[in-house]
């Protein structure tokens, strides 16, 4: 049916009776016809031994024959190996599915780099089926499209809709196509359609190795000047630079890495000890209000780009969003406050929960939370109350769970 939709290494010598699959892994029978790759990922060495039979060319053009055909071939060749590598590197370095597939990705083209699209395409297909992933494919020509099902918001990406169930298109985030108004063929082969969903929640960090930068940040309290120096991890910066765009409330709940955490939190702990629960969240409202330059994501970066709280440290300038991702995590790790997210039509914001009141309460769930903007005014001590020109607005308040 159709749907209409928004350098290989030489090969190692085999010694002795077992071989080391990979650097941390278990030892194994050796292969005879092993092959290995070496990758740079995300700032890690990957080294990753395949059986070299496992290695056929896919179709010039994708048809439902061709395409299926491509998928059963692969079912007997001696894939296991390759995909055994790369799930035990997903589970060392702690990667979500996005990480994984990019893992996946990285791979292919490493192993076919003289290949076409489809080839690579369909060999990540097949490998995210037999990882047990809901998948399902387009094709036009010679195009492949990978989508997963997931049951998370992902934004500014097309997805296509089956029995209730939303399908992201992978290939197109990872290869920067947008497949926006094409008329393409949806695959009627389904090899697994009881598969699991796929996520790109980045709750858990990956456990890459860090790129260490320092910034220096300064704000002033009460006429007292406090001087910051804070640590962040390059490598992570870098991993968002193309990272899906997600739920709102996904970067806020983001925490800062690990560089980040141990750099800032000891700071400001010894700022707020003595510190009452109002001035602590003055402190830490006025830090990200007054320490970060403003400016709207279209006017910098040309579009719209959300940020977990240690891209702040990186760029020159934030908006409301990327402040509030920072804010959230310091009140949550310093004060260990309720909080929900306030969304306007053109502002996020952050209402906090206090012992006691410090302003206009919003209620919500028995609860009075208490907006603490982290945005603005600059060098303003205030909160409590809506920021100014949206005391009488409409919100919707999205809960951090």
């Amino acid at each position: 049916m159709r749907l209409n939709i928004n350098k290989l290494y030489p090969t190692y010598l085999l010694l002795f009776f077992l071989l080391p699959l990979i650097s941390f892994g278990k030892k194994n029978t050796p292969v005879k016809n092993g092959k290995s790759i070496h990758l740079n990922f995300h700032n890690e060495s990957i080294h990753i031994i395949y059986d070299d039979k496992m290695l056929f060319g896919a179709p010039l053009q994708a048809n439902e024959t061709t395409i299926s055909g491509f998928f059963k071939k692969m079912e007997t060749a001696p894939y296991q190996l390759f995909l055994q590598n790369l799930k035990t590197y997903k589970a060392k370095l702690e990667l979500n599915d996005w990480l994984f597939y990019e893992l996946i990705r990285v791979a292919l083209d490493e192993l076919y780099p003289q290949k076409n699209n489809i080839q690579k395409e369909l060999s990540s297909w097949f490998l995210l089926s037999k990882s047990g992933y809901n998948t399902r494919l387009t094709y036009l020509g010679n195009h492949v499209f990978v989508y997963t099902q997931s049951d998370e918001s992902i934004f500014e990406t097309p997805m296509i809709e089956e029995n209730g169930k939303t399908f992201i298109n992978l290939s197109s985030i990872y290869n920067h196509i947008d497949t926006k108004g094409a008329l393409l063929n949806i695959l009627d082969f389904t090899p697994t359609s009881e598969g699991k969903s796929f996520s790109f929640n980045l709750q858990k960090l990956p456990k890459f190795r860090p790129i260490e930068k320092t910034r220096k940040l300064r704000f002033q309290w009460q006429n007292h000047d406090y001087d910051l120096n804070v640590k962040f991890d390059l490598n992570l910066i870098k991993l968002m630079e193309n990272y899906p765009i997600l739920d709102e409330t996904q970067y806020i709940q983001t925490s800062l890495s690990s560089l980040g955490r141990t750099s800032l939190v000891p700071q400001f702990q010894k700022i707020i000890n003595d510190k009452t629960e109002k001035e602590a969240l003055e402190i830490i409202a006025i830090f990200t209000r007054s320490a970060f330059r403003y400016k709207d994501d279209n006017d910098y970066f040309g579009k719209n780009k959300p940020m977990i709280a240690d891209e702040l440290f990186h760029y020159p300038y934030s908006d409301c969003e990327d402040r509030s991702a920072l804010f959230y995590f310091l009140v949550k790790k310093l004060l260990h406050l309720p909080m929900i997210v306030i969304a306007y039509d053109d502002h996020l914001t952050i209402a906090v929960s206090t012992a006691k009141p410090i302003g206009s309460a919003i209620r919500y769930k028995d609860e009075k939370y208490y907006i603490c903007d982290p945005t603005g005014p600059s060098n303003s001590r205030e909160i409590g109350n809506p920021p100014i020109g949206y005391e009488n607005k409409k919100f919707e308040i999205l809960e951090i769970k």
